[in-house]
């Protein structure tokens, strides 16, 4: 049976240019194979294959005064798709 977890997870609101900073450290750690992100349990570190699958949206919903607009940004790998 497999077996699922979350090492971390960030949802608030911030300003854009925050979260411009917040995606600029996520690049920097794709250029080096190498994510970090500090938890309440402390650091959490994933090393990066060398190829993994790139999954980009953006998506509108319009209603009668007000309009929700998302951005999703997803990266995914298999360990066995990882090998060098």
């Amino acid at each position: 049976m497999s077996e699922k977890s979350d090492l971390f997870h960030c949802d608030e609101k911030m300003l854009t240019y925050d979260a411009a900073v917040v995606l600029e450290k996520i690049v920097d750690g794709l250029r080096q194979r190498k994510l970090t992100a500090t938890t309440e349990d402390g650091p959490v570190c994933v090393d990066l294959p060398l190829l993994a699958e790139l999954e980009i949206s953006f998506k509108q919903k319009v209603k009668p005064g007000k309009s929700k607009h998302k951005l999703s940004i997803e990266l995914s790998w298999k360990e066995a798709d990882g090998a060098e």
